[in-house]
């Protein structure tokens, strides 16, 4: 019996056969270590996913807060160059084209089901206009019907105090009444959110700052969804796909990568 060591590769072949060439898969490239934070070199090809649960806590938190600075931005501009009432209905026709669609978005990605009162709280708790502990909102569940919120601490409240009452009103009346319900209603078409109290402050160190009530019933007023909301619907921004991360876990989550964790 021949040696196998010592046989050709093109021996027994039909005359003009080549040998098959068997090539190694190629090796993937290595997913980065988890960063705690961006010290050191530049990555060229750096991803969020490349950062540990502690550095993107702290990235979502600046992030939010940087929806504020930029509305502080947009509000001062306005302000400045058209006057108090400009900024006003300006900021309900942002607040109305951009919420229902974050949220829907949001929903999506987080697996929020339902449309209770519950699923509104999840939506509001991962709101980039609600930052954690610049709100300080704290939530109250009564059943899938009825629940209140209040804001035990309110940033954007301390901005506008300094301006005086004018300012305050503004805000916490016109402003909220007018973008509430339309936040809510991208859950729940029935939802509705009205004050329990509100400032100006009455004291003046009034705690909690605001107290909101949350209803779902039939009697509710559906309110019709605002031309700026069916505009931002249609952008790139709104219907942009993410990509899955490096390690294949997909963006918006199947039930395959919630039972696996990828």
């Amino acid at each position: 019996m021949p040696d196998p060591t010592s046989v050709s590769p093109s021996e027994g072949l039909p005359p003009g056969a080549s040998p098959v060439s068997i090539t190694a898969r190629p090796t993937p490239a290595p997913i980065p270590h988890e960063r705690d934070d961006y010290s050191g070199a530049f990555t060229p090809d750096f991803r969020y996913e490349d950062l540990s649960k502690p550095a993107l806590v702290r990235l979502v938190r600046e992030f939010a807060q940087a929806v504020h600075l930029l509305d502080r931005s947009m509000c001062a501009a306005i302000g400045m160059s058209h006057g108090g009432a400009e900024v006003q209905r300006l900021a309900i026709e942002e607040w109305r084209g951009a919420s229902p669609v974050y949220g829907e978005r949001l929903r999506e990605i987080m697996n929020i089901e339902g449309n209770g009162v519950s699923a509104i709280f999840k939506v509001l708790q991962l709101d980039p206009g609600f930052p954690h502990h610049y709100l300080d909102v704290r939530y109250e569940l009564i059943d899938e019907s009825h629940g209140f919120f209040e804001l035990a601490y309110c940033g954007a409240l301390m901005d506008a105090e300094p301006w005086g009452e004018k300012m305050v009103t503004s805000m916490c009346h016109h402003i909220e009444d007018g973008t509430f319900d339309y936040t809510a209603q991208a859950v729940n078409p029935k939802a509705h959110i009205k004050h329990v109290h509100r400032p100006p402050r009455v004291p003046s160190d009034q705690s909690p700052h605001c107290r909101w009530e949350i209803t779902i019933d039939e009697d509710n007023e559906t309110v019709p969804e605002a031309d700026i909301t069916k505009i931002v619907r249609g952008t790139t921004a709104a219907t942009f796909k993410y990509p899955p991360m490096r390690d294949g876990t997909p963006h918006i989550p199947t039930k395959h990568s919630i039972e696996t964790g990828r």
